[in-house]
Order: structure tokens, then sequence, then C-alpha cells
């Protein structure tokens, strides 16, 4: 969210840099452990899982936290088309 606010508000920088929206989408999904239909899948029964994969699936509601507002700034291509599920995804974690 951090690096988000920081495009937002200072602007982007070029793709080597932390402030890219490219690298914060490919670090994004660096961090994920799941794939949006995992996840989904996994969020249809949440309250029957163990513990530490309602701690994932909160983890990773955490961490897509910043797509909606990332997303405009993402240029055409895979990053972006592999991150726009998530968006979605999201709303069924827990």
């Amino acid at each position: 969210m951090l690096r988000t606010w920081v495009i937002d508000h200072l602007g982007t920088a070029d793709e080597n840099s932390d402030w890219s929206p490219e690298a914060l989408g490919a670090d994004t999904l660096a961090a994920l452990a799941f794939s949006p239909s995992e996840a989904a899948a996994l969020a249809g029964n949440w309250r029957e899982l163990p513990l530490e994969q309602i701690h994932e699936l909160r983890r990773h509601k955490n961490l897509t936290a910043h797509l909606e507002r990332l997303i405009g700034y993402l240029q055409p291509g895979p990053t972006r088309d592999r991150l726009l599920p998530w968006i979605e995804t999201r709303q069924l974690l827990p």
C-alpha cells in the first residue's frame, strides 16, 4: 500500500525502481502463493480450513489491497493480465 501511495502522490519512476508500477506488480505476483482460482476455491469454505490456510488467505487479501489503484498505472501486458483477476478474487477472501 505504501508503494502505491508513493506512486499516487509522487508519481512513477523507471521500470527498475521500487516506485515503478511494473516493479510493484511483479513484486505482488511474486509474493502470492496461490493463483486467483486456487484462492477462490479455498475461500469457498474458508471456515472449515486449518488456521494456517485461513491466515494465508488473509495474507493474500492484504497483499492485493492496492490493486484497484495500481491497475490504472500498469501498461497492458502479462503483469496487468495476471493481476486483474485478483481484484475480484480479493472480495471472496476472508
